[in-house]
């Protein structure tokens, strides 16, 4: 699925609801393309339009856009969640890593799939997703944020949730992004959950982002950062390897998911 109707659907999940000129102005876009985009939808049994617009499903609130990311670039996302599984147990073995924080979003679900065995490291979450896997093995030590409960990424976010987080200070932060432009600026979907992710990022020493790379060289909504020493980006071979070399001179920590050879070879790899 195109990666505007994923974001079309998280909009509507957001809000409740949007008119079709609303969506028009928001994305950019013609309104004729976002009637297509919301006819799409309704034939996938996703959302249900009026006239002049279009509401979620109620009984779709919880899976459908979730769901829909978790399928989008699956199988990219697993091999960046594998590796950044790995990452945390050699950072959490050699006594970098004792406490972290665990960001939602898909690909965070995926890695926290992916931790099997019991973390070293202490780790606070945002998200319900993430917590509820990492929760399933009794001796992991799982800390979740509390405050406003947003649809439909279960995280949590608003000014008790930043509060709370204020008062941790953590080794490393790793989180998802929905967009990274070709300067190294980070994105997010909603001032909300900007507002959290900043926070996060604030109370930990370094930073880690997931992203696969159908999110590199794009933007969103809000800027939340910009790559630095304080980055590392774990993403997969299709990264174009121009974008990874810029972040690179930002002096960011660039780590590819897989092995590869061509146009990446110059690419620091994650073995």
């Amino acid at each position: 699925m195109k990666e505007r109707l994923i974001k079309i659907l998280d909009y509507i999940e957001e809000h409740g609801g949007a008119t079709t000129a609303e969506l028009t102005e928001y994305f950019g876009v013609s309104e004729m393309t976002i009637r297509r985009d919301l006819i799409f939808l309704e034939k996938e049994d996703k959302i249900v339009r009026f006239h002049g617009g279009a509401g979620i499903k109620k009984h779709q609130r919880l899976e459908s856009a979730f769901d829909i990311r978790l399928k989008t670039n699956y199988e990219s996302k697993c091999r960046i969640a594998a590796k950044a599984a790995q990452y945390l147990e050699n950072l959490s073995q050699s006594g970098q890593a004792r406490s972290i924080f665990m960001g939602g979003g898909s690909t965070m679900y995926c890695m926290a799939e992916c931790i099997s065995e019991q973390l070293t490291a202490t780790v606070v979450t945002d998200n319900l997703y993430v917590s509820s896997v990492l929760v399933k093995n009794p001796s992991n030590s799982v800390i979740i944020i509390g405050g406003q409960l947003v649809l439909p990424s279960l995280n949590v976010v608003g000014f008790t949730a930043e509060k709370m987080l204020s008062g941790f200070s953590m080794d490393y932060c790793f989180i998802g992004s929905s967009a990274i432009d070709e300067e190294g600026s980070l994105y997010s979907y909603t001032l909300s959950e900007a507002g959290f992710f900043a926070a996060a990022m604030n109370s930990a020493k370094h930073t880690v982002v997931l992203a696969d790379h159908s999110k590199l060289g794009t933007k969103n909504l809000v800027q939340i950062a910009r790559m630095s020493q304080d980055f590392t980006i774990i993403t997969d071979h299709m990264a174009p390897a121009g974008i990874l070399k810029r972040y690179q001179t930002l002096g960011a920590e660039v780590l590819v998911a897989e092995s590869v050879t061509g146009e990446n070879a110059d690419i620091t790899v994650f073995q």
